[in-house]
């Protein structure tokens, strides 16, 4: 039986807090990102246009 490693990657937005309004809290995203993959690999911050090819290269090298 062969084995490998099973790689789910997550995209986790990076938000900072504003100044609440009316008693609410709020918040903006950045534009920036981190990976964290079932593997143990951490990748971030980065910028969100890049996490899929990170990810997907990630997964593809077999690391």
């Amino acid at each position: 039986m062969l084995g490998y490693t099973v790689h789910d990657v997550s995209v986790i937005p990076e938000k900072r807090e504003l100044p609440p309004e009316d008693g609410w809290q709020c918040w903006e995203l950045t534009g920036m990102c981190s990976l964290q993959c079932s593997c143990g690999y951490t990748e971030g911050p980065i910028v969100n246009v890049m996490a899929q090819l990170i990810a997907n290269q990630h997964i593809l090298s077999g690391a």
